[in-house]
């Protein structure tokens, strides 16, 4: 999973819980971090304020908790008692699952990340901010990439192949479509809704 499962649609809670129970029989789930769980890390923590969070989505976040930042912004005042409702709301395993998620996962020939890799630096020393963020550098080298990457965050209307990255992205908070990729050996196939 590439990551973005929370601001982006009504049901943020009920897709973090599912991506924290087990998975089907003979699956394993790997499930990578994207740019909105960075983001609603850092306004738990306090390094993002409660209207930027809102500003890139956390409102249909924070609706599938029950919970409607503006209403009770003004029962609350700005005093800080909102967040601490907040962050007091959202559940404490949802919190330590956002918190533990992997920002890369690699083999040989492949590369899974949110958004892409900074062109010419090796795997283990990109920056989390690349790989959550970036877009222009990244699809500029994507014929001159070393192994296959296939990642998120910027939709497209069709999984699109450019050189070797295969963008998978097609906006299923907004188009309904949720895409995903097999691959096996030497191929692949695209499934999508």
């Amino acid at each position: 999973m590439l990551g973005d499962y929370i601001d982006r649609g009504p049901d943020s809670a009920r897709v973090l819980d599912h991506l924290i129970a087990p998975p089907p029989a003979g699956f394993e789930r790997i499930c990578l971090t994207g740019n909105h769980e960075a983001q609603t890390i850092d306004y738990l923590d306090g390094r993002l304020s409660l209207e930027r969070w809102l500003s890139t989505g956390a409102r249909s976040t924070l609706f599938s908790y029950g919970i409607d930042a503006e209403h009770l912004g003004e029962l609350y005042g700005s005093d800080g008692k909102l967040d601490e409702h907040i962050r007091a709301t959202i559940p404490r395993d949802h919190i330590d699952f956002i918190r533990a998620l992997p920002i890369m996962a690699y083999s040989e020939r492949f590369v899974f990340v949110h958004a892409g890799i900074r062109p010419g630096v090796p795997l283990l020393e990109q920056k989390d901010d690349d790989l959550i963020y970036i877009r222009q550098e990244f699809f500029e080298a994507s014929r001159r990439l070393d192994r296959w990457v296939v990642h998120g965050h910027t939709p497209v209307d069709h999984p699109r192949i450019d050189g070797r990255r295969l963008d998978i992205d097609t906006g299923a908070f907004k188009t309904g479509r949720l895409t995903a990729v097999r691959i096996a050996g030497k191929g692949g196939r695209l499934l999508f809704s």
